[in-house]
């Protein structure tokens, strides 16, 4: 009676066992199914990113992204047939050139643009303000530094100081690399015709620039 009592109770363990795997098969093949359709809207949605994004940087820096038209396609003559072969001609004598000029190297003008002055404003605004390098935000991951710099300019509509640049690139998830970031940032702004610099690390927009006069 016993025997027959343990060998009920293992058939009845053997049919919940057989049920649950096949509830657990149908709940994969769903989950499956729907990972598969995830994956079509996640590629899907790439491509708007991608396309959105394209056409974000046009509308905001046309002279930058737009597209160079291609020149018209000339149909050269055909040379004319010549009815006797070509006299071959002795090459001319070789003069001898000019000695080679000594090569001169010369700073790099943006580096000389940033004075000691500006170094001097740089370290007080970044001893002044603590840089938050840690955003979530993701606004300029897709811009170099001249063109993140101008949406915060623009934003800002006046002179900011590159420390205060840097903190709002940095709130827009734009990741600077190097040790000396904002030396790196403020050479960037030196070097780009579209700013101009007003006080000691302190930049605007150039109004050429807005004017489409400087790239």
């Amino acid at each position: 009676m016993t025997e027959n009592i343990a060998i009920e109770a293992m058939h009845r363990a053997l049919r919940e066992a057989r049920d649950a795997r096949k509830r657990s098969e149908a709940r994969l093949i769903d989950l499956e199914a729907e990972a598969a359709m995830l994956r079509s809207q996640i590629a899907s949605l790439d491509l708007v990113i991608e396309q959105t994004s394209g056409a974000l940087k046009i509308a905001m820096f046309p002279s930058e992204y737009a597209t160079p038209s291609a020149p018209p396609v000339m149909e050269r003559a055909a040379p004319p047939k010549q009815t006797t072969a070509p006299r071959s001609m002795p090459p001319p004598p070789r003069r001898p050139g000019p000695p080679p000029q000594p090569v001169s190297y010369y700073p790099d003008e943006a580096q000389v643009a940033l004075e000691l002055e500006d170094l001097e404003a740089i370290e007080a605004g970044t001893a002044a303000q603590k840089l938050n390098k840690h955003s979530g935000n993701i606004r300029f991951n897709d811009f170099r530094i001249p063109q993140a710099a101008t949406i915060v300019l623009r934003e800002a509509n006046g002179p900011l100081h590159v420390s205060e640049i840097y903190q709002r690139m940095a709130d827009g998830g734009f990741e600077f690399r190097g040790q000396h970031q904002l030396i790196t940032l403020a050479v960037s702004l030196s070097r780009a015709k579209r700013f101009r610099k007003v006080a000691p690390g302190t930049f605007e927009l150039d109004p050429r620039y807005a004017a489409g006069q400087v790239a």
